[in-house]
């Protein structure tokens, strides 16, 4: 007889998974936290499989709980979709989303494919730019949404994603001989910009920049040529790079951290809709560590 997985279940799996901890899920999803371990502990019943490694400080994804935190937050975008069809939950409204170019190109396809299969008539309206500008303008009401990274303190709001900046030339140029080493940046008021500057700076390695874009197809561009070295994350970056690192002296970099926002918090409200669609994009981006499949 085949086994059925229980949605409660896997709903109170999901959400320990995603915030390491019981007690912060069962306060997410309003229920006791023995209530939470036990749905979790019946999950693993019926699974035959240990999902987390318990240890005295850390709570843990074991092998097979990595692999079923994908096909459980599938399954679950899944049931979320048919309720909100059948039960005819959609709502009407513009929510104006403020993010990156390098993210809007990026990250953006599958989440609006996901937002038009579950809200049709949420009408989207994407604002692109750097991320200071954009933290102002959110700040001053002009965007409902904000999807980037450098969120200042001053706003609350929560981490989606976390990926390092990585060095790039293409395959097959041997750009990086050059000195000083030629680069292609995103322009001045670039976060990332910043970060990398100060990591060259760091270990004294000589550059110029060679190269301004204020488009992430034009960074594209600019090292798949192999006149320049780059850094961005290859989560964003297509096939037929070469990878640079401490070996061939180039620094760490450290991460971007992309941060979500939004003013209106009712659970029917077009932002709240988006904001919860991106949630579960970058969960799935997270538990396949790549883009996920729709």
């Amino acid at each position: 007889m085949a086994l059925n997985l229980d949605m409660n279940q896997l709903r109170a799996f999901v959400t320990v998974a995603e915030l390491g901890s019981f007690s912060k899920a069962s306060q997410k999803l309003c229920r006791v936290q023995s209530a939470v371990s036990q749905q979790v502990q019946k999950l693993e019943v019926n699974l035959g499989s240990a999902l987390f490694a318990r240890g005295p400080r850390a709570l843990e994804l074991t092998a097979q709980g990595e692999r079923m935190l994908a096909y459980a937050i599938n399954i679950l975008d899944i049931n979320d979709q048919a309720v909100a069809r059948m039960t005819d939950t959609s709502c009407k409204g513009v929510v104006k989303v403020g993010t990156s170019d390098t993210y809007a190109s990026n990250y953006f396809p599958g989440i609006l494919k996901r937002c038009a299969d579950r809200f049709p008539d949420i009408e989207i309206e994407v604002h692109c730019g750097y991320s200071v500008q954009l933290w102002q303008r959110y700040e001053a009401g002009e965007l409902d949404v904000v999807l980037t990274q450098g969120c200042p303190p001053s706003i609350s709001s929560e981490l989606l994603h976390s990926e390092s900046l990585q060095w790039v030339c293409a395959c097959e140029s041997t750009i990086v001989d050059k000195s000083p080493l030629p680069l292609a940046l995103f322009t001045q008021g670039c976060a990332d910009r910043n970060l990398i500057l100060n990591a060259l700076n760091r270990v004294n390695k000589a550059y110029r920049v060679s190269y301004h874009s204020t488009s992430h197809a034009g960074i594209l561009a600019a090292f798949s040529s192999g006149c320049f070295v780059s850094a961005v994350l290859l989560s964003t970056a297509q096939g037929g790079l070469r990878i640079l690192d401490h070996s061939e002296g180039f620094p760490v970099i450290g991460n971007l951290d992309i941060s979500l926002a939004y003013h209106d918090k009712a659970k029917d409200s077009p932002s709240h809709r988006f904001a919860d669609t991106a949630r579960v994009y970058f969960q799935s981006l997270s538990a396949v560590g790549r883009e996920p499949n729709l």
